[in-house]
């Protein structure tokens, strides 16, 4: 009886919850909130190099993507599906590509709103496999409370009401880190020193990018020590550390991901040369 009870309880409280934020988010509509409506964007904190575009018959791609991060997401189907979209073919053989396009899923959880997940990319310092030289750096807005939840408490009729409404109007932001190395083919090898570890830091502004974005001057420290290697190949490695948000009123992790996934699969093709 005890236990029928306490799921009784715990169902009523799970009703109060997603009522308070459907009102938060009705009342946030005709208020002209901007986190009533679900909203996504991506942060380039190491953006995609300016290359060439490839002829014709040189749109060929090697995709292959990880996750280690906590989650059980793959973006492998949705990384190789928006390339082919674009006009891209894809190899399962990659000593044949033009092009070699590694991602891996490095974070995925709750950030603080507005930051766009640039202040965790700031911290997983260089990106392995890439060669070294990119900056990793990234000034953004934070939100401020928009003064909604005041109002709303205010129209309730008790105080449990005011908290759930209050709770409910708040912007919840979810971001999705990942680390790119596209690899690009050239003739005649090249050298050049590859990050063989990523260590953990921060940075401000740091390095020279070679992006279509921007390129900024700065200072780094980190508190690990990442290793380098000189290497020697026909594929010269550029490094991308992209972050995907979204936020919304309240917003759950599975109201978040799929956002998140239709924003990354539009994104794709700013990784790889137009």
């Amino acid at each position: 009886m005890k236990a029928l009870r306490l799921n009784a309880v715990l169902i009523l409280i799970m009703a109060f919850a997603v009522g308070c934020t459907s009102v938060s988010r009705g009342l946030g509509s005709v208020t002209a909130n901007k986190y009533a409506d679900p909203r996504s964007g991506t942060v380039w904190v190491v953006p995609p190099p300016q290359l060439e575009p490839p002829a014709p018959d040189k749109r060929n791609v090697y995709i292959s993507y990880r996750n280690i991060s906590d989650s059980n997401i793959d973006l492998l189907p949705l990384l190789r599906k928006s390339a082919q979209e674009q006009g891209w073919r894809i190899t399962n053989d990659p000593t044949q590509a033009e092009y070699r396009l590694r991602a891996s899923t490095r974070f995925f959880g709750e950030v603080e709103p507005e930051s766009g997940g640039a202040s965790a990319a700031r911290t997983m310092g260089t990106i392995a496999g890439a060669a070294t030289g990119l900056g990793v750096g990234v000034a953004t807005a934070r939100a401020t409370d928009s003064g909604l939840a005041g109002a709303a408490a205010g129209i309730g009729a008790g105080g449990l009401v005011g908290i759930g409404i209050a709770n409910a109007s708040r912007p919840r932001e979810w971001a999705l880190i990942m680390d790119i190395v596209l690899e690009e083919h050239h003739d005649q090898p090249v050298e050049f020193t590859m990050a063989t570890d990523s260590a953990s830091g921060t940075s401000d502004g740091a390095g020279a990018s070679s992006s279509r974005m921007a390129s900024s001057g700065g200072t780094a420290s980190s508190n690990t020590s990442g290793a380098t290697a000189t290497r020697t190949s026909n594929y010269y490695p550029h490094g991308i550390r992209l972050s995907v948000w979204a936020n919304q009123m309240n917003m759950s992790e599975e109201e978040a991901l799929p956002e998140i996934e239709e924003r990354t699969r539009r994104v794709v093709t700013q990784m790889l040369p137009l």
